[in-house]
């Protein structure tokens, strides 16, 4: 198994490392498909346990979510317009879809038709959440009249703060773990693992912002000279760490309630999409808030 992982690693790096330099609408449209895999992966375990999501409603607006934040980037107020409506969209459209398509009693009586509600305005907002790594990706200053593409510094400085953190979570939980971090929910995780997982979060998100500022161009550096501000910074390291990791907690308690190990098996030694990007799906909301709130 920890073999195929890192093979895994080893082939998906550079892929993703291509994509995010490059940029612009490839990196959107990579983004989209692995949203639309963890939504189908959510979907069929979700069906697995009879909780039909109303994928009429949910692949639809998953795809306006990604596409839509390519688009409308340089507009907050049109951002803002477009999640609240694909939200929307995903609440009552899938109470539309109930009324258009009625249930026989029996199913009435169980709360069917709740739960295939509940389930799909669920799906739509946990999956829409990938429209922020395309967000995050094409944030651009202007220092000088020049554009700086800050973006993808802050895709690599996620990426790595968080697979930093899961990493050495994963392995020093693995060799000096002790106490069970959460054990009704993921047996494995410990809270020696967890802590110095945190502390690995935090440190590399300081060294990438200090490469950047020692050793980046000069734009770079006083783009990264504004980013890092000591206490807003030092918070936003601390986050990466830990709300990266109950990202990571969430999902196993998706998978608990399901009775899944993985979610799906498409990652050899890591699983499916959501196995891979959950602790992704918990930060890059929080890099792109903190971007517009420094730098905007």
């Amino acid at each position: 198994m920890l073999g195929l992982r890192v093979l895994s690693a080893a082939i998906g790096i550079p892929f993703a490392v291509i994509l995010i330099f490059v940029g612009k609408l490839l990196f959107a449209l990579a983004v989209l498909v692995l949203a639309l895999l963890g939504l189908w992966e959510l979907v069929q375990n979700l069906k697995s346990r009879e909780l039909n999501t109303v994928k009429e409603v949910a692949f639809p607006c998953v795809v306006a979510a990604i596409l839509g934040s390519y688009w409308a980037q340089t507009n907050h107020l049109t951002l803002l317009s477009l999640m609240v409506t694909v939200w929307w969209v995903g609440i009552f459209g899938s109470m539309l879809f109930c009324i258009l398509h009625p249930s026989n009693s029996e199913s009435e009586t169980e709360g069917k038709r709740l739960t295939s509600i509940a389930v799909t305005v669920f799906a739509v907002t946990y999956l829409s959440l990938f429209a922020f790594l395309v967000l995050l990706r094409n944030f651009e200053v202007s220092v000088s009249e020049r554009t700086y593409p800050v973006g993808r510094d802050l895709v690599f400085l996620t990426l790595i703060a968080v697979w930093m953190t899961d990493s050495v979570a994963f392995f020093f939980g693995r060799k000096f773990g002790k106490e069970p971090l959460a054990p009704q929910v993921s047996p494995g995780k410990t809270l020696e693992g967890s802590v110095a997982g945190t502390v690995a979060g935090f440190v590399s998100a300081w060294l990438f912002a200090w490469s950047l500022i020692s050793f980046g161009s000069e734009v770079a550096s006083q783009v990264w000279l504004s980013l890092v501000r000591p206490i807003p910074f030092t918070l936003l390291a601390l986050a990466l760490g830990t709300v990266g990791q109950i990202g990571d907690l969430g999902k196993s308690v998706l998978k608990r309630s399901l009775g899944i190990k993985d979610f799906g098996a498409i990652i050899p030694g890591h699983g499916g999409i959501l196995d891979r990007f959950d602790s992704l799906l918990a930060t890059a909301p929080l890099v792109y808030l903190y971007a517009c709130w420094v730098l905007k």
